[in-house]
């Protein structure tokens, strides 16, 4: 066990051989060590300031300054060491009244070397507990100023995500002394463009550094420009907050930012720069918006800035048309690589001929939901193990962030394509090709009256073999099938608002009667009650 560190005592007592007599103990033997000795107050005190010792015994009555003045001088000095005051019995009750005043404690003329010995120790036991004390408060400082930029970032986390009032932030925002004013704010959401791309496999201490560098460019950026606190968040995306001011112009900062990583890394970013908001309780609002600008680099190749202000805000989502899910999910059944690339590149064409700009999060969903169409499709036509080493390196690739939508499309078309193939190669008859192809024809004249004469010579096959083929493929008879295709296309049209009319000659039925007497019969229900189960509000005129 380690002896504790020495402390420093002083010994003031105008009798000489008082004096004297505590110097002679052995006091280094019990870690104690003798600073300085003095014969009067004025002296003992002005020792006491220069060495500043962790003890000091005195006698309560000396010449120029007693030991009680001594002693409260030094506590207002606020000096912090030990005072055992000696004392005659005449001086017991003078004595008591220092103890109450700060001093440690007193002994009564005439003591044993034992008494003052203990009394010593005891005081030297209470300085090493006010250093162990003392030493604590240190560590649990340092600690706190070397988590404070963490415990800032956490703090602002939590308001650019949770409506809070200045009230409620005012105390914890002073304690974490964040470096922003509390009023006028502009949120800004980053991310880095094709990281695990670009990055090429790095080590874990490489892609620290590198997340650094960035995070370094964009705060020295960013607060050449004013107060703001820049963090990262998760995965490659940081989140900036920044103090809104009339001079300056929140996308021209985040611009600059693109400019100066794109200049000094070989990396690029994107932001999207949300409005500005007033009060701590608007973050959120502003941390929307920028999120909801930054879903918008899907439409660009990254290294840009866009602010929520301009992008288009548009209310509903035009709906893509179900035919295309249905015609690519045919045209991978039947093995058909061509069909396949085509249906894909005409829903891209849809995409980019609209009366507005999609939705990011609805094109990301509708691409989702068309690759795991596909690969349910391809699980069920193609073996395991032919299929899983496609489908792996398509999810490998879908998982990477900020891609712009040509990758989207791209990926989709190799998974896709590479599927149809494996589907051609593997699990199709000439049987079953020769039917999708005539299940193709059929879905593109729904509209028309088409004759099973006409489906089969379509596909070369005299009209009984191509009968009995279509039931043996699909379950269904040729004319099953047209009511069921129909019907399918026509609650599509009824649940976007059609009329029955509408709808009844777009399916091919030329008498709505007839073709409401056949919509209840398969869905239980007459075209005017499925509509207004979905639009009970606008019941048809």
């Amino acid at each position: 066990m380690s002896m504790p560190r020495a402390i420093s005592l002083c010994i003031i007592d105008d009798i000489k051989s008082v004096v004297d007599g505590l110097t002679a103990l052995d006091w280094e033997a019990h870690g104690v060590r003798v600073a300085g000795v003095s014969s009067n107050g004025e002296e003992g005190l002005a020792l006491i300031r220069e060495l500043r010792p962790d003890v000091v015994i005195t006698d309560i009555r000396m010449p120029r300054m007693d030991g009680l003045r001594m002693l409260r001088t030094v506590l207002e000095e606020n000096q912090g060491c030990k005072f055992i005051l000696i004392s005659g019995y005449a001086d017991f009750d003078y004595a008591q009244q220092a103890v109450q005043l700060g001093a440690f404690d007193f002994v009564v003329k005439p003591f044993s070397e034992e008494e003052i010995r203990a009394v010593v120790l005891r005081a030297q036991a209470e300085v090493a507990r006010e250093r162990s004390q003392r030493l604590d408060l240190r560590e649990m400082e340092h600690k706190l100023r070397e988590s404070m930029p963490v415990l800032r970032q956490e703090y602002v986390a939590l308001l650019v995500n949770h409506r809070t009032s200045w009230e409620e932030a005012r105390a914890r925002w002073t304690f974490l002394n964040i470096p922003l004013q509390p009023r006028g704010f502009v949120v800004m959401r980053i991310e880095i463009d094709r990281f695990p791309q670009q990055a090429a496999e790095p080590s874990m201490r490489e892609t620290e550094l590198i997340r650094f560098s960035l995070l370094n460019i964009m705060e020295e950026t960013l607060a050449a420009c004013g107060p703001s606190i820049v963090f990262r968040t998760q995965g490659d995306q940081y989140l900036a907050v920044m103090n809104d001011s009339p001079d300056s112009s929140p996308i021209a900062i985040a611009e600059q930012c693109c400019r100066n990583i794109a200049r000094y890394t070989k990396f690029t970013v994107s932001i999207g720069v949300g409005g500005r908001v007033k009060a701590i309780g608007e973050l959120p609002d502003s941390h929307r918006q920028a999120q909801r600008a930054l879903s918008h680099h899907l439409f660009t190749e990254g290294n840009a800035a866009i602010a929520y202000e301009a992008i288009h805000q548009s209310g509903s989502q035009e709906p893509l048309a179900l035919e295309y899910k249905d015609d690519l999910l045919l045209a991978l059944r039947s093995g058909n690589v061509e069909r396949t690339e085509a249906i894909l590149t005409a829903i891209a064409g849809a995409l980019q001929t609209g009366s507005a700009p999609h939705n990011p999060d609805y094109l990301l969903n509708l691409y989702d939901e068309l690759a795991a169409s596909a690969i349910r499709t391809f699980y069920e036509m193609v073996p395991y193990a032919d299929i899983q080493p496609l489908i792996q390196t398509f999810r490998t690739v879908q998982g990477t962030a900020g891609q712009p939508l040509a990758a989207l499309q791209g990926r989709l078309l190799d998974l896709c394509k590479g599927g149809a193939d494996l589907v051609r190669r593997n699990s199709l008859s000439e049987g079953q090709k020769v039917i999708y192809r005539a299940i193709d024809y059929i879905k593109g004249r729904l509209s028309e009256d088409v004759a099973v004469g006409e489906c089969a010579a379509h596909v070369h096959l005299s009209t009984s073999y191509f009968s009995s083929l279509f039931k043996q493929v699909t379950g269904m008879t040729v004319t099953q099938y047209v009511t069921s295709a129909r019907i399918q296309k026509a609650k599509l049209l009824l649940v976007e608002g059609a009329q029955v009319q509408e709808v009844a000659a777009a399916v091919g039925y030329e008498e709505r009667r007839y073709f409401s007497e056949m919509f209840k019969k398969v869905t239980g229900q007459t075209p005017s009650e499925f509509r207004e189960s979905y639009h009970a509000e606008q019941p048809e005129s």
